[in-house]
């Protein structure tokens, strides 16, 4: 539920509930079998309208075969590369579930992904590839929700008595399944001296959470007001040319190159990433996107103290190569710290947990504080804030009127 309402078109309130369902089976040591299904739920709730949208999907369903020195999986899989937590950089192998956006933790977004997975294991390194027919990129609402790529631009353009012809539409170029739209990677992983390592490739469609719009309908615009549209709009419009209500969406190519470590270092856990992409999505002023090569690290310490205090610690720094002024949201460099804490008391039964991030450079901030109690092992009550803020022009400043407050319940059986 939302803390304020501050804009005359927002959602109040939201429900999402999730029932997944999972069967495993292993007939000998060296065959596995697991089915999965879910069954997701997300509505919103304005002012005068309620939108639902109930589906179900596969998750974890797939076939393993063991060997003696190889694995091989086909199937819906949540497969993991890298090692950092929250910021990861290189976990680009499961389908984002953004339609949220970020105010649901990594592993609440993740989801399996059809591959087919080869894993070749020896002594002092483990070789692995992965290949798909199915193309992938990150699930976001385009129109009408609080967190879509556009809110509710739609809407206000059709209450403002100068736009209200402009009825925007979306016609995205979604790659089919096949071989010329094929993703595959490579990863190398082994141990030296007490640190976890891996380097790898992939060559996959673009991970960005921004559309790559190769053409917007409103020709000369230059957006300087993110989370007020409109303000720009009427503020421009001697100088705009609308050439009709389309918005066109493509899905280019990125090859992300990784590597990553993981080791201890008194009693502290170490971890790092590195990604170079050679063809990152990022939005322009114009509201049209432009491709980039991009580096990013991150690195990142966790330690738990005696009195049970939980303490995870990231850093990251990305940098955009061949920057440019128009680039919207995103500057130059950009570095984030990210905290978690989390303490345990009753017996482990009362859990106190605190995410957070803070943009160094644009000094946009997402806060969430939560509470959980187990009423059993199986039964879980919690409940939390989503608190969000950012200077005008920022990407936290385009959801700053989101703070809202949550209630929620796990089972487990």
């Amino acid at each position: 539920m939302d803390l304020k309402h501050d804009k005359a078109i927002e959602d109040q309130r939201l429900d999402h509930e999730k029932l997944r369902l999972e069967a495993r089976f292993s007939p000998s040591y060296s065959l596995d079998v697991k089915a999965g299904v879910l069954l997701d739920r997300l509505a919103y709730y304005g002012n005068k309208n309620t939108r639902e949208e109930t589906r179900v999907e596969p998750w974890e369903t797939y076939l393993r075969y063991v060997g003696r020195a190889f694995e091989l999986t086909i199937g819906n899989q949540i497969i993991r590369w890298g090692k950092v937590d929250e910021l990861t950089i290189l976990d680009n192998l499961t389908r984002q579930d953004m339609r949220e956006l970020f105010t649901l933790r990594l592993e609440e977004r993740q989801r399996p992904w059809p591959w087919l997975r080869l894993q070749y294991f020896q002594d002092s390194f483990t070789l692995e590839g992965v290949f798909t027919l199915w193309p992938l990129w990150p699930e976001r609402d385009d129109f009408d929700s609080d967190w879509a790529v556009f809110d509710h631009l739609r809407k206000e353009l059709a209450r403002d008595p100068i736009f209200q012809a402009l009825n925007l539409k979306l016609k995205k170029d979604e790659p089919p399944v096949g071989l010329k739209n094929a993703e595959w990677g490579l990863r190398l992983s082994g141990t030296n001296k007490g640190v976890d390592w891996e380097v790898s490739y992939l060559y996959a469609h673009d991970r960005s959470f921004y559309y790559y719009v190769e053409d917007y309908p409103v020709k000369g615009l230059w957006l300087e007001h993110p989370a007020e549209p409109l303000k720009d709009l009427r503020a421009q419009l001697p100088s705009l040319n609308i050439t009709g209500d389309t918005i066109y969406v493509s899905y280019p190519r990125d090859s992300i190159f990784g590597f990553a470590f993981e080791t201890t270092f008194h009693d502290m856990g170490v971890r790092g990433e590195v990604a170079y992409h050679t063809s990152r999505v990022f939005l322009k002023k114009n509201l049209e996107a432009v491709k980039k090569p991009y580096l990013q690290w991150v690195i990142g310490i966790d330690y738990r103290f005696e009195s049970g205090l939980y303490l995870n610690l990231q850093f990251l720094q990305q940098r955009i190569l061949g920057w440019s002024e128009d680039i919207l949201f995103d500057p130059k460099l950009d570095s984030y710290i990210f905290v978690r804490l989390s303490k345990s008391f009753l017996q482990d039964f009362l859990e106190i947990r605190l995410d957070g991030t803070y943009g160094i450079t644009t000094r946009g901030y997402f806060l969430n504080p939560e509470i959980a109690y187990k009423i059993t092992d199986d039964f879980e009550i919690f409940a939390g804030l989503h608190l969000i803020d950012g200077p005008q022009g920022t990407f936290f400043d385009v959801f700053d009127h989101n703070d809202q407050v949550y209630l929620g319940l796990e089972l487990n059986f």
